[in-house]
């Protein structure tokens, strides 16, 4: 089963009816979504032509499925491909492979990081001289101090989204490890 199997993520006609019953603890479900809408796409890369024949492939080792997906990707570069364990997609996936050129275009890679982070910290230095025009009780002191406070807030929802990104980054790269270390044996 090296090159997995193809199964449909609900089927009335067959027992159990969805996908996450029928995958073992030790398997692992890839889902090929398009890279810009993240809509499901068929193995072979193209749209289903009718959305109940949504199908993920199942690999029983996690290195089958991340060369799969490696292929995949390599050969369509507009395939994003998701590979996630037996919960499902209860937790953000273990793995999220796209072409090496749209890597960088992935929200939570380090480039959109930095980005994150330098945005927040503009907005707070941005803060700064409209707190103090606030304090000069000028005209326009009202509408300073209410933009240094959106600015402020702003700032903080940058980071907030940042950490998120990250927090999820890191649970999924502790399960991940899990896996590898059942996988190898060291469990």
């Amino acid at each position: 089963m090296d090159g997995g199997t193809e199964i449909r993520l609900f089927d009335p006609r067959r027992t159990p009816r969805d996908w996450t019953e029928l995958i073992r603890p030790t398997q692992y479900a890839v889902f090929l979504k398009n890279r810009e809408d993240c809509t499901s796409l068929a193995p072979g890369g193209q749209l289903y032509p009718n959305p109940d024949d949504n199908s993920c492939v199942v690999f029983n080792r996690l290195d089958a499925a991340q060369r799969f997906c490696e292929a995949k990707v390599e050969a369509l570069p507009d395939v994003r491909c998701e590979i996630y364990d037996a919960q499902g997609l209860a937790h953000a996936p273990l793995l999220v492979i796209v072409h090496p050129n749209f890597q960088r275009k992935e929200e939570s890679s380090s480039f959109w990081s930095r980005r994150r982070k330098l945005l927040a910290a503009i907005f707070i230095l941005l803060s700064v001289p409209l707190l103090w025009i606030g304090t000069r009780g000028s005209n326009f002191s009202d509408v300073a101090t209410f933009l240094a406070f959106n600015c402020i807030l702003l700032a903080l929802r940058f980071l907030y989204w940042d950490f998120g990104l990250r927090h999820r980054e890191r649970e999924a790269w502790k399960r991940l490890e899990a896996h590898r270390k059942i996988e190898r044996g060291d469990a």
